[in-house]
């Protein structure tokens, strides 16, 4: 279990933690602490991994902003806040509110990265140029990954001319999460830099800088889901896009049916529920676009 510091976040814990608690973690002063900060510590970590309803996930956004107000630079506060407004988006929002959460998910990682003063040197510097070129000494996983996926989906949505313009900080961002841990949600840093060349190859030849300067192909992309799927086979995420960005892109519609199939077969399971979840949601909505009878 990883060490645990006392922090704003903690201490707004354990007022829903404490009831929780066995007789023996309360026994007395030091050690019923330390057994509150460890609980809520184990908390922080487990809550992307489980079922909420959006009323729950508001109710934590609200308290990590409360945080801030006592510690502007907390980094705990900071990255949970870019995760929480990232899947605010990605589970309950549509239209401008869900685009708006992304950004202000990336704002939050943002933060979260700039508390590392080496990046912070070099983004007063360079602005958002400092995330095609981040320092050795960046390695909270956890911010470096949610800051990507709020960038990636917000630059998505906005646009392919503005894809490209954050294509090198997307890049960057993921390889260095590959870098400190492979296994991270699943596989997620593998699930963005498949869809990531994905999509750029599918643009080619109007990319063709980007698939230059960054080394993308085909085979490439691909294995990035099936690393993906060997570290997570649970997570169906991972099936997901590689038939919504490999497959489709590629016109290998078989290949997409056998991936979706299993999205909506398989279990949620234990280990990745809401994520899971979204995956099922998001597959039956492509069964719908995609006609699979068609030959091409």
């Amino acid at each position: 279990m990883r060490k645990i510091h006392y922090t704003p976040i903690a201490a707004l814990l354990l007022v829903t933690l404490v009831f929780a608690l066995t007789p023996g973690d309360v026994a007395s002063g030091k050690s019923r602490l330390q057994a509150l900060l460890s609980r809520a510590g184990e908390a922080a970590d487990d809550a992307r991994f489980e079922t909420r309803t959006e009323a729950q996930l508001r109710q934590a956004v609200e308290l990590y902003e409360q945080a801030l107000k006592i510690d502007p630079d907390n980094g705990e506060a900071l990255t949970m806040l870019s995760l929480g407004y990232f899947t605010l988006a990605e589970a309950y929002l549509g239209g401008e509110e869900k685009y708006k959460s992304y950004d202000r998910g990336y704002e939050y990682g943002l933060r979260s990265l700039r508390t590392n003063e080496d990046f912070d040197e070099l983004y007063e510097k360079k602005g958002f140029a400092a995330l095609k070129d981040l320092p050795g000494s960046v390695t909270d996983v956890e911010a470096v990954f949610w800051t990507g996926a709020n960038l990636g989906r917000s630059s998505e949505a906005k646009g392919v001319l503005e894809s490209l313009n954050t294509l090198p900080a997307l890049v960057e961002l993921n390889r260095r999460v590959l870098e400190l841990d492979e296994d991270f949600l699943g596989g997620g840093a593998h699930r963005a830099l498949g869809s990531i060349s994905a999509e750029v190859l599918k643009r080619s030849p109007l990319t063709f800088f980007q698939i230059h300067n960054h080394g993308f192909n085909w085979e490439k992309s691909e294995e990035h889901f099936l690393r993906g799927i060997e570290l997570a086979p649970e997570c169906l995420e991972n099936y997901y896009s590689y038939a919504k960005y490999y497959a489709l892109n590629r016109n290998e519609k078989e290949l997409a049916w056998e991936n979706l199939e299993k999205v909506i077969a398989r279990p949620l399971g234990e280990e990745f529920p809401l994520i899971n979840s979204m995956a099922k949601r998001k597959t039956e909505e492509t069964l719908e676009e995609v006609d699979f009878n068609e030959d091409g």
